[in-house]
């Protein structure tokens, strides 16, 4: 019996998934799992990195045409530069090395997640930003959308306290890590990794945004 591939490991498959990092992928497993998606659907490849998903892509994409997935989707957060995040300066870098293949996408991304259709011979290819395709963000600013608003808002006031204390000393790019992180904290079992906290519904895993992102997957991968 072949030897079932670990989760977050997709070296082959027609339909993947590339993401930046493991947090990403146990995130979206267990949406899939509350959604009922099946895990047969796709297959997701954690790239260990931002900067490791757009060479992950050009890989799949000059594969022999025999191992070349037919659908490739890629999640990446919209927080680059550092230094004054911007979703365009992403949405650009991932035209121009699409653009090479044959691609042209829209000037905007897409609200509901874009997707482009074949191109000859290269597959159909999705892109989902992180939070919502319209902001710049990150994973964090997206599960925020999935967290009970009072408590969120709670834990907002309590860090923006612990700012003007001059007690924090996180970098501001990262206020998003450290708001769901103490909106975590409160829970049951303090701390839950994010996968977890979908399970236990701490985040919620049917609120509008995860809707609208499952729906993505679904067109991308269902087609």
């Amino acid at each position: 019996m072949a030897k079932k591939e670990p989760p977050c490991q997709c070296k082959k498959g027609e339909r993947v998934l590339l993401v930046e990092g493991k947090n990403d992928c146990h995130v979206i497993r267990m949406l899939c799992k509350e959604h009922q998606l099946s895990e047969n659907l796709f297959c997701i490849y954690d790239c260990d990195g931002d900067e490791n998903v757009l060479p992950e892509l050009e890989i799949r994409i000059n594969q022999d045409l025999q191992l070349r997935p037919k659908v490739i989707g890629i999640v990446l957060d919209a927080d680059m530069p550092e230094e004054k995040p911007d979703i365009m300066v992403r949405w650009q870098q991932l035209s121009d090395k699409l653009k090479k293949y044959g691609y042209t996408l829209p000037t905007q991304p897409d609200k509901q997640g874009t997707i482009h259709q074949n191109v000859g011979k290269y597959p159909r290819i999705g892109i989902w930003l992180m939070p919502n395709n319209q902001d710049t963000g990150m994973l964090e600013d997206f599960l925020k959308k999935l967290a009970l608003p009072d408590t969120l808002a709670t834990a907002q006031s309590c860090v923006k306290c612990a700012h003007r204390r001059k007690v924090t000393h996180f970098k501001e790019v990262h206020l998003s890590k450290a708001e769901i992180y103490t909106y975590l904290a409160w829970q049951d079992e303090p701390g839950k990794p994010f996968g977890i906290a979908i399970t236990a519904h701490t985040l919620q895993p049917k609120t509008k945004m995860a809707c609208i992102f499952i729906e993505w997957l679904n067109r991308l991968f269902v087609g």
